[in-house]
């Protein structure tokens, strides 16, 4: 029930939303303990950075308003005093704080699980960089129909539809069969970011690099690529589902797995929108290094799948058409597995982040392993 003071209603907008919850935010708290004893109104928050780690931690309380946008979930049609959107938003976070604390204490069950599968889905979803892909790809269908129909109906219709589905979609079931939990024992912390979510295809060699082997099915097919989530809880607790996990229950890493532990948060900073989180100022060895590295990520990068094998490369496109494509690969060591008349299940080309091509049922019809130049031809003469 709305109040009234003097006939004024005080209910304040909520104006400033969080696209990463402020209940999630404050798992990854600094500890501030020592400041307090010299200043006892230092306020807390989380080290904030670039997504290339050049622009320096500072510490942000999170309810900063570089964490958050103004009216960013509300409809045209919202009271801005009760937004529809984030008033469900809010309903969910109230229950993230009961389940995570549940899971982050040690304990794991049906329900604390099914909840944060479902959590991790809308988490994945609410974000910025992926409402706004959908919602364009529906702009796009409103106006490829009016343009038959006439008038605006369909665009005026399909307006603001990527954040109404966020009240009624939830694929938390497709998670939650293959979810676990790691616990981090060593002494560096996981961060997180703007795009908490992780999701990836991995092979067999990708789930080694960010899971102990101890904890992975036998799998000796390197071409087969399964559907991976991944998603920090706190500094050290990581939410993970995927089929080639074979432990269901909690995940320990140690100063034993230390290499699994950077690439969990290589693959966080690499897939954040723009900003990464930390509770802790530098949490990465050879921050330096890796700044300069992510700062140099873009390029052109060939991805081939044979019937055992994948390649992932650097290199440049030689020479394209639309039954064959010959591509210059950087690494003479992944050339040295490739074989003439190989059959290829799947070519992609990615450039500065963006699939630009992909063939299907092709084959090396050319392999040079002096310079790396292989040409990849259709087996059905179909462009594709």
């Amino acid at each position: 029930m709305a109040l009234y003071a003097e006939g004024l209603d005080i209910v304040p907008e909520k104006k400033n939303q969080h696209l990463v919850p402020a209940c999630y935010l404050r798992r990854f708290e600094a500890d501030v303990s020592e400041m307090r004893k010299s200043n006892p109104n230092y306020s807390s928050g989380i080290y904030v950075n670039d997504n290339n780690l050049s622009s320096g931690w500072k510490l942000r309380s999170v309810t900063h308003k570089s964490l958050t946008r103004p009216y960013f979930y509300n409809l045209p049609e919202d009271n801005p005093k009760d937004p529809l959107i984030e008033n469900f938003l809010s309903v969910i976070e109230g229950k993230y704080k009961k389940y995570s604390e549940e899971i982050i204490n040690g304990t794991i069950n049906n329900e604390n699980m099914s909840f944060m599968s479902y959590f991790v889905t809308l988490q994945f979803m609410r974000v910025e960089s992926f409402l706004e892909s959908i919602q364009s790809s529906f702009d796009k269908a409103g106006e490829w129909m009016d343009s038959f129909s006439g008038g605006n109906y369909h665009s005026s219709a399909m307006r603001d539809v990527a954040k109404k589905q966020l009240t009624e979609i939830d694929l938390g079931h497709v998670l939650h069969p293959n979810a676990a939990i790691i616990y981090n024992n060593a002494n560096f912390p996981f961060v997180t970011s703007d795009n908490p979510v992780i999701r990836r295809h991995v092979n067999i060699v990708d789930a080694r690099e960010i899971i102990p082997e101890r904890y992975l099915h036998i799998e000796n097919n390197e071409s087969r690529e399964f559907l991976f989530f991944l998603m920090p809880l706190s500094p050290a607790v990581v939410y993970i589902s995927c089929e080639v996990v074979k432990f269901k229950e909690g995940l320990i890493y140690s100063d034993n797995d230390l290499e699994n532990i950077f690439y969990i948060n290589f693959y966080s900073i690499v897939n954040s929108y723009k900003k990464v989180y930390s509770s802790v100022i530098e949490p990465i060895k050879g921050e330096k290094q890796l700044s300069e590295y992510l700062s140099s990520k873009n390029g052109t990068i060939f991805k081939i799948y044979t019937q055992s094998k994948r390649v992932i490369c650097k290199g440049t496109m030689v020479n394209s058409d639309n039954y064959s494509v010959s591509l210059q690969l950087a690494d003479l060591d992944q050339v040295s597995f490739i074989k003439k008349n190989e059959q290829i299940s799947l070519v992609e080309i990615i450039e500065d982040g963006v699939s630009i091509r992909g063939m299907r049922d092709c084959k090396f019809s050319s392999v040079n392993y002096a310079n790396g130049v292989v040409t990849i031809e259709s087996n059905v003469k179909l462009g594709i």
